[in-house]
């Protein structure tokens, strides 16, 4: 009996519903998974430096977005939910900084 192995073989099985066509495919869930992770991980970052400059420049990003994208009620009433938060409290639970960088092992050569 032959063997069908290559791009046509895929492309048949993928039609027929068998599943060998798919696995051989980059796992774009998995890769934006990642992207998104990695866009969460650098926004973290990029508030801790902005958060550093002091309050009016987070006042400045804030009405900024808000001029942009009209945020207008839901801005304010967002900021007075977060403004009544009570800081003892959240850094009691550590709800005041981020989770730290994970740390990878590097084998060395």
């Amino acid at each position: 009996m032959p063997k069908y192995d290559g791009p046509a073989a895929d492309g048949a099985a993928g039609e027929a519903g068998i599943g060998f066509a798919e696995e051989r495919r980059p796992d774009t869930t998995l890769a934006a998974q990642r992207l998104d992770a990695n866009r969460q991980l650098r926004r973290q970052r990029q508030v801790e430096r902005i958060c550093d400059l002091g309050p009016r420049v987070v006042f400045e990003l804030l009405d900024e977005l808000n001029r942009h994208h009209g945020l207008g009620d839901d801005l304010d009433q967002r900021l007075a939910r977060y403004a009544g938060l009570d800081p003892l409290t959240l850094a009691a639970i550590g709800g005041d900084r981020f989770a730290r960088l994970p740390i990878h092992m590097v084998a060395a050569s």
